[in-house]
């Protein structure tokens, strides 16, 4: 083998070509390289201040408050929600049941109305009714059960002749 490289102008070309576009390469791998260590240095940086500041926190709030100090931060209102199913279920019932709550109460309302209205109704139908039983001599008992026999007496003749009809007609023969 030789050592000898080609001497075509071509390839002298191309090598210096190559070369150029490697350095470029270098340079730009450094830059980017130098950048990330000026970024990791950065991160480190905030996280050490973070640590001081959570220490600091840490002093001066009782752990019983965290939860507060957090639903004050605007954070809090960034982050998903983290429930559970049950959690989410206990919560709809609880809407639900102060829904329930109120529609009862409603109900209530409504029916102690009614019940006023009817008492008014009641204080001002016995006064009627004792103007009619002073202008008419019959009592008013022997009217309503008069009106239940014709009634019963309805009934039973409206289902005699529908039985009466099954017994009449005669057999078919074959």
């Amino acid at each position: 083998m030789s050592d000898k490289k080609p001497t075509s102008p071509l390839f002298a070309w191309f090598e210096a070509g190559l070369g150029l576009v490697a350095d470029q390469v270098t340079q730009a791998n450094q830059q980017v390289q130098q950048t990330l260590n000026e970024s990791q240095q950065a991160l480190n940086e905030l996280a050490s201040r973070g640590e001081q500041v959570e220490s600091q926190l840490r002093k001066a709030v009782d752990p019983a408050q965290w939860c507060e100090v957090w639903r004050q931060s605007p954070l809090h209102h960034w982050m998903p929600s983290f429930t559970t199913p049950k959690q989410k279920r206990a919560a709809q019932i609880d809407v639900l049941s102060g829904k329930v709550d109120l529609l009862v109460e409603q109900v209530a309302l409504l029916a102690a109305k009614q019940a006023a209205a009817k008492s008014q109704d009641a204080a001002a139908k016995p006064a009627t009714k004792s103007r009619v039983k002073a202008a008419t001599s019959k009592p008013a008992e022997p009217a309503s059960k008069a009106a239940a026999k014709a009634t019963t007496t309805r009934k039973t003749a409206a289902r005699k002749p529908a039985a009466t009809k099954a017994k009449t007609t005669p057999p078919k023969q074959d």
